[in-house]
């Protein structure tokens, strides 16, 4: 013998030989231990159990409920949600009558989904989405659109469903023609645009996108949004910040001419006219390449150093030159040479070196003025060929070898010894004939020394204090003999 005690959630089923006998609800029994007990715990709601066991369950304690393909069901106690039924067959117990069954197809909507609803049914089987004020979805189900889904909360069944979602503030979209058939007309408009037609979206007056020759689809949710389109053949549009920051470098091509400058344009590699001082902005297309160079138009300065050349009497020096230039005519300056500072550096260096080769050294120091002459008659036609003003040419530096040096230091020490000793001589012989001219008019005239010799006395007597006279006998004698006449 056995004792059983099932309780009010539970029920069982007697089974002998492999046939159920008898059915039990709650309570207690005594039984025979050749029986097997089927124990069911009716909170559980849905059950399984073998045909065996079935057969010997009462039919009002259970329900058999079978779901097609697609369908979902939602078994609710005390309309609260406690179970999730996928497609197939089920059973669930009857012995509670606040249990109820809602079955689902896959395209209906969803009931309010609360917390416990949420965590019954399995991710798999749930799309749900929110979508904000600037976006837009459609849902797609087996791979064909269905409905067209606003701002808010949304729901849905399935394991085959996906979610096409924009946000409108893109202004730009793409989607396939199936999915724009469900999408209002009124929510976006089609925009073609030729090989040379370009778009410019705005919002709020203000530029937000870029559109290049093709299909395009714009938002129009928003009814501040505008479209502005441009032909590139004709002028391009004055550029702000804004409008600058959206269009591509490649599509529009920007210089800036300052007032010492002067721009030459061309189209498909062909020069076709100047751009005076300013800002200046052109489309930039397959059809019309645009490109742009900008010439220095101010003075420049260019300086030669270090040229070791070699005079005619066989003397090795180093030239220093200089030469300001600039381009008088821009497109020659850009078209006749590559680099035209090379080309002038080569005609100065050049004309420098056929000058000194046919001088002596005493000639090109002498005759420096000379050189800058002949480089400025030599190079200043070549210039104009370049479209460059020459303006001046000249030596800078000229540097002689240490001992050459040397040895022009000596001649020029002795000219100038020469030169010294031949000045003192003649004035030596200047101050003798002065003397004697001097000591002729003294000798005629005896007062003239006797007023010497007080105009030098005065002069002593001005720089000391006293003065001591030492005499012999005759001289004092006749000092006496002064004072007593006197």
């Amino acid at each position: 013998m056995k004792h059983l005690k099932l309780n009010l959630n539970q029920r069982a089923v007697l089974v002998r030989d492999g046939h159920a006998v008898k059915a039990l609800g709650p309570g207690r029994y005594t039984l025979w231990k050749l029986y097997d007990v089927v124990t069911f715990d009716t909170d559980k709601l849905a059950f399984t159990a073998p045909d065996v066991v079935l057969a010997g369950l009462p039919a009002d304690w259970y329900e058999t409920v079978q779901l097609a393909p697609r369908q979902y069901g939602i078994v609710t106690r005390d309309d609260r949600a406690v179970a999730f039924l996928r497609p197939g067959v089920h059973r669930l117990w009857k012995v509670d009558r606040n249990v109820r069954l809602r079955v689902f197809d896959e395209t209906d909507p969803l009931p309010a989904l609360d917390d416990d609803l949420r965590k019954l049914i399995p991710a798999g089987e749930l799309v749900e989405t929110t979508l904000d004020l600037n976006q837009r979805a459609v849902l797609v189900r087996d791979g064909v659109p269905e409905r067209v889904l606003p701002p808010g909360n949304h729901a849905f069944w399935g394991t085959h469903n996906k979610l096409l979602t924009w946000k409108v503030d893109d202004l730009a979209f793409w989607a396939q023609p199936e999915v724009l058939a469900v999408l209002p007309a009124a929510w976006f408009t089609t925009l073609e645009l030729g090989p040379t037609e370009r778009a410019v979206v705005l919002r709020d007056a203000k530029p937000r996108l870029f559109l290049r020759p093709g299909v395009h689809r714009v938002w129009m949710l928003d009814p501040n949004v505008q479209i502005r389109t441009f032909d590139v053949t004709q002028v391009a549009p004055a550029l702000t910040d804004e409008l600058r920051a959206i269009i591509p470098a490649t599509e529009l091509i920007e210089a800036e001419v300052k007032q010492f400058e002067r721009g030459l344009m061309y189209v498909q590699g062909k020069f076709t006219g100047m751009l005076d001082p300013g800002r200046h902005a052109f489309w930039n297309y397959q059809g019309a390449r645009v490109a742009v160079t900008v010439v220095d138009t101010r003075v420049q300065q260019l300086k030669i150093e270090g040229q070791e050349l070699m005079t005619r009497d066989k003397v090795t020096l180093r030239l220093t030159l200089t030469a300001e230039y600039a381009p008088a005519d821009a497109p020659t300056t850009v078209h006749a040479v590559a680099d035209v500072k090379d080309a002038l550096y080569l005609a100065v260096q050049l004309a420098a070196r056929e000058f000194v080769a046919g001088v002596t050294l005493d000639e090109l120091l002498e005759g420096r003025d000379a050189l800058a002459r002949y480089l400025e008659a030599q190079v200043m036609p070549r210039a104009e060929q370049f479209g460059v003003r020459l303006s001046r040419v000249g030596v800078k530096d000229v540097i002689l070898p240490g001992e050459m040096k040397t040895l022009l230091n000596k001649v020029i020490e002795a000219e100038k010894a020469a030169a010294a000793n031949v000045i003192m001589r003649r004035e030596d012989a200047a101050a003798t004939r002065n003397m004697a001219q001097t000591a002729k008019v003294i000798a005629e005239n005896p007062v003239l020394m006797r007023l010497k010799e007080l105009e030098t006395m005065r002069d002593i007597a001005e720089k000391i204090d006293e003065i001591k006279l030492v005499v012999g006998a005759d001289g004092l004698k006749n000092l006496l003999l002064d004072n007593r006449n006197n």
